[in-house]
């Protein structure tokens, strides 16, 4: 029997990590290398799912193909002293989520208030966006040189 959300077994690991590693092995492929049969696997992929430790599944996408090699990390912090006519964050999610150029944004705490992933096709385009955060706060760009897939690992 598959264990709970909070607690997984080691064979729920086991399937997690097949998964991240490819999302679109069958039930069959996994069941090859955890060592279960395929309706096995089914059976704990669903309760997964159903418990919310999956919560989907995506493309990957690589931004040199879509012409987009620019891809970076943007960390922004909000102008403490400045006076906003709405709540700040009502202000800055719409014009994240209408960009084309922005992949992810996660809303932080700490010393920064957003991490945002982005992909440019221009020096040009990127100056922009990042000259139009800029007026709501402060922002620090990082060029990714580099990107790999990590894996959720059993603590």
């Amino acid at each position: 029997m598959a264990a709970n959300k909070n607690n997984p077994d080691a064979t729920d690991w086991k399937i997690l990590r097949e998964l991240q590693q490819d999302a679109r092995k069958t039930y069959k492929e996994i069941g090859e290398t955890v060592g279960m049969t395929r309706p096995a696997v089914r059976e704990r992929i669903l309760r997964l799912e159903e418990s919310g430790v999956i919560t989907g599944y995506k493309a990957e996408i690589d931004t040199d193909a879509l012409g987009r090699a620019l891809h970076v990390m943007i960390s922004f912090k909000f102008n403490s002293g400045q006076k906003y006519d709405k709540k700040p964050n009502d202000i800055l999610i719409p014009i994240l989520r209408s960009s084309s150029d922005v992949i992810h944004f996660w809303e932080i705490y700490g010393e920064l208030d957003f991490l945002i992933e982005a992909a440019f096709s221009s020096k040009e385009r990127m100056h922009r966006f990042l000259d139009d955060l800029r007026s709501y706060g402060f922002v620090r760009s990082h060029l990714i040189a580099m990107s790999m897939k990590g894996a959720v690992q059993e603590a």
